[in-house]
């Protein structure tokens, strides 16, 4: 009984000396967190994009309306009226780099068949940014292919502007 009263004290002991030890290795570090909170963009379409009135190449063609609000195209078509290049006013973050990207499968419909719009461009630059006042003010062009023996008409569709922080 003896010899089983020491053995169950040395393994008492035994057990609270490992206890111990790892306690005596134990460490705690306090962790940094952090966290940015942008602003919320908000897209404002000032100009809505104006191809004017074309009359168009019966062949077809493509018609361009730059950033600036000039319009061309790649064969005979003519213009009259005002052309005017789409213009947006965008609210976020003050000097946060943002990028721009439009939608794909865009078309203007009406009486005759529709006239995709795309290869959209912008006067944005190369890097965009909100200014120091959290503002970025853009205009859009695009082309618009006139199809072979267009129906005369009114047009009309919607593109997507995409504003995203970088």
């Amino acid at each position: 009984m003896r010899t089983l009263k020491k053995l169950g004290l040395l393994g008492i002991a035994a057990a609270s000396m490992s206890v111990g030890a790892q306690a005596a290795h134990a460490a705690s570090q306090t962790g940094n967190a952090s966290a940015v909170i942008q602003n919320p963009i908000v897209i404002t379409e000032d100009t809505a994009m104006d191809f004017a009135t074309i009359i168009a190449d019966q062949a077809g063609d493509t018609v361009t309306l730059t950033a600036a609000g000039s319009i061309s195209a790649s064969g005979s078509s003519t213009f009259s009226g005002s052309p005017a290049a789409g213009a947006f006013s965008v609210t976020g973050t003050p000097s946060a780099a943002v990028t721009l990207s439009f939608s794909t499968g865009d078309t203007l419909t009406g009486p005759g068949t529709a006239m995709p719009l795309g290869n959209f461009t912008n006067d944005a630059g190369g890097s965009p940014a909100f200014d120091g006042s959290g503002n970025l003010a853009f205009n859009v062009g695009a082309d618009l292919t006139v199809n072979a023996t267009q129906t005369a008409g009114s047009y009309s569709g919607t593109y997507t502007v995409t504003v995203d922080y970088q």
